[in-house]
């Protein structure tokens, strides 16, 4: 079995090859003049792992490119799923995109492993789908640290549940009640944060507005500091220029997408499931 590296993760795919003892296929990628792409795989080999977050259309159109390319069997790692958040037909004549993508991806890969698929309808898509959970990693990150964990939102509590047990700290959600037709509060469920380092926990932080108003907030509250932590760094429309404006200390991010705050690897946790097939 080899490992084939691609644009969108070259660095957490030769950790995942490293972690594997498996070698790095030599892969030539071009883009022609009018902007198509081009692949080969130059390997013989009967099976390939396949390291491609979908970060954008393009990273879509090389994973399924190189699908055509490779002879044999495929093991299709996907650490950050693109298109998963349009899970469902919210306006009546929608594409459902993550059901597009796990059809053309299942269509050729006899397993696909992603981390933290954004939703568990997103999931319902695929059949062949294993989903890593990073959370403990960052959990472990912050073990021994001084600080309480909040979820900017009751939807992500679960996971930062998770985060905070490895972590060994409080944990909390941002709460909103409304107070009249104009006014909503915005406050932690039930721990006071006056005087307290906070981290602020989600799965994905994109154009990082919901950090913002929750970091907002909870400086209103007292914190201390407040930083912030995600398994997928987007990070679109300047957003860590908007988190740090906003005063965020601090911003860690796994390896999903390769950012300069992906302080933290999903290598081993990928390398483990792959060993598992």
């Amino acid at each position: 079995m080899d490992l084939i590296l691609t644009p969108s993760s070259p660095l957490l795919g030769k950790r995942v090859a490293e972690e594997l003892g498996i070698r790095i296929s030599s892969v030539t990628f071009k883009r022609f003049p009018d902007g198509e792409l081009y692949a080969r795989v130059e390997s013989s080999e009967s099976a390939h792992v396949v390291v491609c977050s979908l970060n954008s259309s393009e990273d879509f159109v090389l994973l399924n490119l190189l699908f055509d390319a490779i002879k044999g069997d495929v093991i299709a790692v996907i650490p950050y799923l693109g298109y998963a958040r349009q899970d469902r037909e919210f306006l009546k004549g929608e594409a459902v995109s993550v059901r597009v993508v796990a059809k053309a991806i299942e269509d050729r890969a006899e397993k696909v492993i992603t981390v933290n698929i954004h939703s568990e309808k997103a999931k319902e898509s695929f059949k062949k789908l294993v989903n890593v959970d990073a959370m403990p990693l960052i959990g472990e990150n912050y073990r021994g640290k001084d600080l309480v964990m909040i979820s900017p939102d009751k939807g992500s509590a679960e996971r930062v549940k998770v985060a905070a047990r490895f972590a060994n700290c409080e944990w909390d959600w941002l709460e909103k009640r409304r107070i009249d037709e104009k006014t909503v509060e915005i406050s932690p469920k039930s721990i006071d944060v006056e005087g307290k380092r906070v981290l602020i926990v989600d799965d994905i932080i994109s154009t990082g507005g919901t950090v913002i108003e929750a970091t907002k907030k909870l400086y209103e509250l007292g914190a201390k500091s407040v930083e912030c932590a995600c398994v997928h760094a987007v990070l679109a429309d300047f957003a860590p220029v908007k988190l740090f404006s906003s005063g965020i200390k601090d911003l860690v991010a796994t390896d999903t997408v390769e950012r300069i705050f992906s302080k933290i690897s999903v290598s081993k946790i990928l390398a483990e499931e792959i060993k598992e097939i």
